[in-house]
């Protein structure tokens, strides 16, 4: 009985298991499992001592055939003084056959996938030189898709997916995230049936017999694992987007022939969402050269620099590979705690284009993104705490949705100017356009369009873990004004308070008024004039925190243990004092006056409150709201200052 039990809860786990999975799209579960790769390979080569500035790179690949052969030309520019060495990562799988400097064969050695090369004369820093590295074999079947060779309907088909530390397992690279290729020519030779997707402007397609030679053309800086290629019997279609008044950029597609009718269909999508992205942000970064899609076998999709590998054209998918040109492959993460400038972008822009060209799926977008944050992930952080772990640098829920969900309060909080000023400031700055950025450069982009410090935001809402909770409390409610205090409990202790600006709906008698308050501390009270009486306050109405939607709101007005009975002000209204007159079994701890709007203007500590007597001769005339505290609960005065 025991061992049936066990069975049986075994296999509920195991669905509960892959019903969850089943909630992460496609294009999270491939990029999760191409970043296998940094455990597997990493990055061995001691590379800092050169940059690299140009690739021309021959390769000669048949899809029918797991093999590799090619050249590749590296061009360098040493960085240091007495630069003896070269190193490139390579697998060991693959044979080097020979490496030229000036047409003069080079000593080297490849063991532990790293080739070292031996220079005829050493380099300075400046100094310009080239090396020409000849290879070929089986690329490793690592299983996480570096290489991949399979077939769709009968017929052969290879890719590249190189995320993060794949390059190395299909040709002589240098495998970093602190350096990018300036430029690169691609060549590809496959049997003339089949044609050959790669990164930037097609130059020429050529049939010499049974081979067809294709170049690629690219004069964008590019990291390594963005480089790739595909190639299959794909056929080709293309659309045309405005990236701004006067410019277009073609849209590409490489797609399979039993694919092509509804593709065709699908990738219009693309027009739309181009000519969008590029009015809120600067124009597509690489529209010299074109936007494009490959079909593969994987899963999801690889936002390859131009042209995005895709295993399928669903919008979203659509969009956030899209996205990545901007966010990825024109500006990339600067390491991978910082993934949130790759991901958490993309996502963000998924949301953005929604509320342009979808905006009857909005607000259900933001409600679903939100509630899966909620119930799935009370602690943790959109911060990479840990980056030997594939699972936490890919969660689905911090990294890309609750890291989307921090741009879109961002924007919410500073307004869409200053907003989206930081953001293009970004792409455009010489220190990250076409570089890399971190999340502190996004934070200080973003403080300066905005002549602001976001520090505690990001101390609390990107490194800190979990939410806030919100608690609306009625004090008081007349005909036409409501008093309420806001408290928040937090989920994780990482954060004690989130200082944010809360939408709030207020809604009575047919009408309702949209409101904003600036919640600073718990307890805090906020006095506001409706000029109804007063049916619903509804928090958040709009979902833009990230926080349990609805918040609890207690609409019974309760003075709590009849302390209002026990506290007489005098005079009310004053002209420059109050007296407070206080029942003996009353112990006061503090007291807090509140403008209309839930300012605090003053507070008195307990040793303060000996005195019953309360100067209030430097405030303004108007109303406010005394905040009077006990051990055991508080009470809402409101007075009147002539």
């Amino acid at each position: 009985m025991n061992k049936f039990i066990t069975i049986i809860l075994a296999l509920l786990l195991s669905a509960i298991s892959i019903a969850q999975d089943n909630d992460i799209p496609e294009y999270v579960k491939s990029e999760k499992a191409s970043m296998l790769k940094k455990a597997a390979n990493g990055t061995s080569a001691n590379s800092s001592n050169y940059n690299i500035i140009y690739h021309r790179i021959h390769w000669k690949t048949d899809p029918a055939v797991r093999f590799i052969a090619g050249n590749v030309t590296s061009y360098i520019k040493a960085v240091e003084n007495d630069v003896t060495t070269i190193e490139f990562d390579l697998h060991n799988d693959l044979i080097v056959d020979s490496i030229l400097q000036r047409n003069q064969h080079l000593t080297f050695t490849h063991a532990s996938n790293v080739i070292a090369i031996e220079l005829n004369q050493s380099l300075s820093e400046g100094d310009l030189d080239s090396l020409s590295v000849y290879y070929q074999g089986v690329p490793p079947s690592s299983g996480f898709g570096s290489y991949a060779t399979s077939t769709h309907n009968f017929t052969p088909i290879m890719w590249t997916l190189s995320e993060p530390y794949g390059a190395m397992e299909w040709w002589p690279c240098k495998q970093t995230l602190s350096d990018k290729i300036d430029s690169i020519d691609i060549y590809i030779e496959n049997p003339s049936q089949y044609r050959a997707a790669s990164n930037g402007k097609l130059i020429y397609e050529q049939i010499n017999g049974d081979k067809r030679t294709t170049f690629w053309k690219h004069r964008y800086p590019i990291v390594t694992y963005l480089v790739a290629i595909a190639v299959t019997n794909y056929e080709d279609y293309s659309h045309v987007a405005m990236v701004n008044e006067t410019e277009s950029v073609e849209i590409l597609n490489y797609v399979y022939p039993e694919s092509r009718s509804s593709a065709e269909s699908a990738t219009e999508y693309t027009v739309d969402a181009l000519e969008f992205l590029s009015q809120k942000f600067i124009p597509y970064p690489f529209y010299k050269e074109k936007y494009g899609h490959a079909q593969f076998g994987w899963g999801g999709g690889m936002e390859h620099q131009t042209m995005s590998f895709m295993g399928g054209f669903s919008q979203g998918l659509i969009v956030h590979e899209l996205a990545h040109q901007w966010f990825g492959d024109h500006v990339t993460c600067a390491s991978w705690e910082d993934i949130w400038v790759n991901e958490g972008f993309a996502v963000f822009c998924e949301g953005l284009v929604i509320e342009e060209l979808n905006p009857s799926q909005w607000l259900r977008w933001k409600m679903d993104e939100i509630n899966a944050v909620v119930e799935k992930r009370k602690w943790g952080s959109v911060w990479v705490d840990d980056t030997t772990s594939v699972n936490r640098i890919f969660d689905y829920y911090l990294t890309y949705v609750k890291g989307g969900q921090l741009l879109h309060m961002l924007r919410h909080q500073l307004g869409d100017e200053d907003f989206f000023e930081g953001i293009n400031n970004m792409l455009t700055n010489q220190a990250s356009s076409g570089k890399f950025a971190s999340a502190m450069d996004v934070k200080n982009y973003l403080a300066a369009a905005a002549d602001t410090n976001l520090d505690y935001f990001f101390n609390t809402w990107y490194y800190g873990q979990g939410y806030p909770e919100y608690t609306f409390q009625l004090l008081n409610e007349t005909i036409d004004s409501i008093t309420f205090s806001v408290s928040q409990t937090t989920t994780h202790a990482s954060v004690d308070f989130y200082p944010m600006h809360v939408p709030v709906n207020i809604a009575g008698n047919g009408s309702s008024k949209d409101i904003r308050l600036h919640h600073t501390e718990n307890g805090q009270v906020f006095t506001v004039q409706t000029g109804f009486e007063l049916q619903t306050i509804t928090f958040d109405p709009d979902y833009t925190i990230v926080a349990p939607h609805p918040a609890n709101i207690h609409y019974t007005v309760t003075e709590s243990i009849d302390l209002g009975e026990g506290i007489l002000i005098s005079p009310n209204p004053l002209t420059d004092f109050f007296i407070l007159d206080v029942s003996q079994e009353i112990t006061l701890t503090s007291i807090e006056l509140y403008d209309i709007t839930g300012k605090l203007m003053k507070s008195w500590s307990q040793n303060e409150l000996e005195s019953n007597y309360f100067d209030l001769s430097t405030h303004a005339s108007g109303i406010y709201q005394l905040k009077i505290t006990t051990p055991e609960s508080f009470v809402v005065k409101q007075i009147i200052k002539k």
